[in-house]
């Protein structure tokens, strides 16, 4: 006993060492890790983007203006249609056409006959409709109308805040006399690209639902084609004329938007601007349901079938679902029908009128089964035979009556 208490102690003793040696390194490692993932961010941070240094003001928006230390001279004010807004001490003053950094100098400018060093802070309260235009691989283009604060869902517009601050005070706020490049940062040929991936889900999650975005425009326009190419979609926008006028295009890769919901990329919009989806060499049959389950693209059409048909009625079909879809819910068709005819409005305004000669074992897309656009009609005409036919019954049906009357006269007589 005597022999091995000794050796005990001496084992114990190297344990002991073992653990402090083995504590001290786990501690060092955890601090490097600690060291590691934290990210140190600079001040600059928490300034405005300001993403509205290209914003023009117009007709329809209204400006919460304050000015500092003179509090009876605060308020909203929301331009008229003729481009004005009134103030006290300025009465009407011209603002269409100007930035809100223009608008401050302007302010600050003419209100020094009354104050010593105005200063002066403006942000946008609420904002005017816009109307934006659509080319290229969309399934309605054209100009369109996007009002205020409109979310991506396109279900709700936002009132008036009625004099309260929100939660979109981080977007509207443009701190004053901010000469920094915007957030936009539109420039010639400049690429906008969203190649990280954020989400493997189609949920897009973003923090400008209350702002007109391209996401929005692409949706009232219809959705997108298979054709589609939004890796190099372009848009256009005018430069304010105290930046010297003119025009300015950014090339936007869009697929992130589609593909890793990834929001980074969907822009916001202003009035007047351009947007060009070109069209892609070969078809991209994952357009389609990337842009669905995003939101970009409605799952139903509505296209109208008459005529020669057991069901004439509107139906709904998918998105790039062809005429034999249509048929499928509508007919079958009655006896002696004929051709298919088509009315469409296309891409560029025209209107279509087209015979089809129709196959049901035709392929989607081709020639005798060609897909749908919404609002397409459809009609199903009779038949050379079926024209005949019908003359005929019309010429014979009155001397059908005759004889059928002369018979039953001859009848009564006889009795």
């Amino acid at each position: 006993m005597h022999i091995r208490k000794p050796t005990q102690v001496k084992a114990l003793s190297f344990k002991v060492i073992g653990f402090i040696c083995l504590s001290s390194i786990i501690g060092v490692n955890a601090q490097q890790v600690i060291e590691e993932r934290s990210v140190p961010l600079d001040t600059s941070y928490l300034e405005s983007k300001n993403e509205l240094e290209d914003y023009i003001l117009d007709t329809g928006d209204v400006l919460n203006i304050e000015f500092v230390n003179v509090p009876e001279l605060n308020g909203l004010f929301k331009i008229n249609e003729l481009g004005e807004i009134y103030f006290k001490r300025i009465k009407s003053t011209y603002v269409r056409g100007l930035t809100i950094n223009e608008l401050t100098q302007l302010l600050e400018e003419r209100y020094k006959e009354f104050l010593v060093n105005p200063e002066i802070y403006i942000r946008i309260n609420t904002y005017k409709s816009i109307r934006v235009s659509i080319r290229g691989e969309v399934k309605a283009p054209g100009v369109i109308s996007l009002p205020a604060y409109i979310s991506t869902s396109f279900a709700t517009s936002l009132d008036v805040f009625d004099n309260k601050q929100s939660s979109l005070d981080s977007d509207n706020n443009i701190s004053k006399r901010n000469k920094n490049s915007s957030y936009l940062s539109l420039s010639t040929n400049k690429n906008v690209n969203g190649d990280s991936l954020i989400n493997s889900n189609n949920l897009i999650k973003r923090n400008n639902d209350y702002i007109t975005t391209l996401s929005n425009a692409i949706q009232k326009a219809g959705g997108l084609t298979s054709s589609s190419d939004i890796s190099k979609l372009e848009i256009t926008r005018e430069i304010p004329l105290g930046n010297g006028g003119g025009k300015k295009r950014a090339i936007v890769n869009f697929l992130p938007y589609i593909r890793n919901a990834d929001a980074s990329s969907d822009m916001r919009l202003f009035d007047g601007d351009d947007i060009f989806i070109p069209r892609l060499k070969e078809k991209d049959l994952t357009i389609i349901p990337d842009s669905i389950l995003s939101g970009l693209s409605p799952r139903f059409i509505n296209v109208s079938v008459g005529g020669r048909i057991e069901n004439p009625s509107t139906v709904k079909i998918p998105i790039e679902g062809s005429l034999s879809d249509a048929m499928n819910l509508t007919g079958p068709r009655k006896p002696l029908s004929g051709e298919i005819y088509l009315i469409r409005y296309n891409q560029d305004g025209t209107l279509l009128r087209k015979g089809i000669s129709y196959s049901s074992s035709a392929p989607p897309g081709s020639p005798k089964n060609p897909y749908l656009l919404a609002g397409d009609s459809i009609t199903v005409k009779n038949s050379i035979l079926g024209r005949t036919s019908g003359t005929l019954r019309a010429i014979t049906e009155p001397f059908a009556g005759i004889f059928a009357t002369k018979e039953l006269m001859e009848g009564l007589y006889e009795k």
